[in-house]
């Protein structure tokens, strides 16, 4: 079964998106997301999205849906990593999505190898969370 695109996804009947997002919108998400990864926190990460949000951690899987399944991912990612340094190096937001570059430093837990990531992110937002989220990263050790 293909995933759902983007464009596939209906909103429910009667429900618009809002306002645009403002820049003090994405700056507050991106250090939301940034304190959620750096301290593991699944709940602080799961409430930055909506609660019949769509999370695709990999482009050719099934999307992630609901909070309560973003933060069982977000729980089960982050438990396997330590001394966690995330940063945001260029963003931009246009209308209701922000489009980030970021990098992630940890430490895997059950290795002891240092690791790095560097990706980005597409967010659609729905209000001030997120109701689309795509991520894109490169793993490499340190």
């Amino acid at each position: 079964m293909a995933a759902k695109s983007e464009k596939e996804i209906k909103r429910p009947a009667g429900t618009r998106r809002g306002r645009e997002v403002r820049a003090a919108t994405a700056k507050k998400f991106l250090a939301r997301y940034q304190e959620a990864w750096e301290t593991r926190n699944a709940d602080l990460a799961a409430s930055l999205f909506t609660r019949d949000a769509h999370y695709w951690e990999n482009p050719f899987g099934e999307p992630i849906v609901g909070r309560e399944a973003v933060r069982a991912y977000w729980h089960a990612a982050t438990d396997r990593q330590e001394d966690i340094h995330f940063s945001v190096t260029n963003s931009f937001h246009h209308k209701y999505t922000l489009v980030a570059e970021w990098t992630c430093h940890y430490r895997h837990k059950p290795s002891g190898e240092s690791r790095e990531l560097a990706g980005m992110l597409f967010a659609d937002f729905y209000g001030e969370q997120v109701r689309t989220f795509r991520e894109y990263w490169h793993r490499r050790a340190r």
